[in-house]
């Protein structure tokens, strides 16, 4: 369900903080662990590097950035922000064999630098700006994954998403390869924990483009 000035309220009278989307859609929260299934501590991100998760679904993935400085995220200098890493144009999302979407630190033929590019096709998103689509085919902003930030504890979790969902077309698309993959869980909503790892971690090859 929809339920934007709810849940940001409740968010705000607590301690955590969330991002500023102004619509939410709220899933299970999940607390992001680290390789060991520990809450991980915000402070041990590295700026300007992909990190891998699956929220809300244990088969959806999406990418998490620490930016580096203020761009209306979460964490003590509202730099960690987090989007959907299905590519709205034809649903490339990094898979196990190989990351056609990914943050790019530097700039490259296709792209400015700290952009979110897909290869698949050039699509390029600004994660500063909300995922806005900044150059290439893709028909919609990547949805953004609400996060809650616990200033005492230092921890994150995802709380929901808000934007345009590629959810569905996802399970359609990919029905078959990830039915192989995930046995009858990939459409199950992710646990109150879920693992975050760098990129190169998770996927066998990373596209450049």
């Amino acid at each position: 369900m929809a339920c934007s000035s709810s849940l940001l309220a409740a968010v705000a009278a607590s301690p955590l903080l969330a991002s500023t989307s102004p619509t939410i859609k709220r899933y299970q929260p999940s607390i992001l662990s680290d390789e060991q299934g520990k809450p991980l501590r915000a402070n041990s991100l590295k700026p300007l590097t992909n990190y891998l998760f699956h929220y809300p679904f244990v088969a959806t993935p999406c990418l998490l950035i620490d930016m580096g400085r203020d761009v209306g995220g979460v964490g003590k200098r509202r730099s960690i922000v987090a989007f959907s890493a299905i590519c709205s144009h034809k649903l490339a999302y990094p898979a196990k064999e190989v990351a056609f979407i990914r943050f790019q630190e530097k700039a490259s033929k296709h792209s400015e630098a700290e952009r979110i590019h897909c290869c698949a096709d050039h699509s390029v998103y600004d994660p500063s700006a909300g995922a806005k689509v900044v150059a290439g085919p893709a028909p919609a902003p990547l949805a953004a994954i609400a996060l809650g930030y616990d200033p005492k504890t230092d921890q994150l979790r995802a709380m929901g998403t808000a934007g345009v969902e590629q959810f569905d077309a996802f399970f359609a698309k990919y029905d078959f390869k990830l039915a192989m993959e995930y046995g009858g869980k990939a459409r199950q909503e992710a646990a109150a924990n879920t693992r975050l790892q760098e990129l190169s971690l998770y996927c066998r090859n990373v596209a450049q483009c």
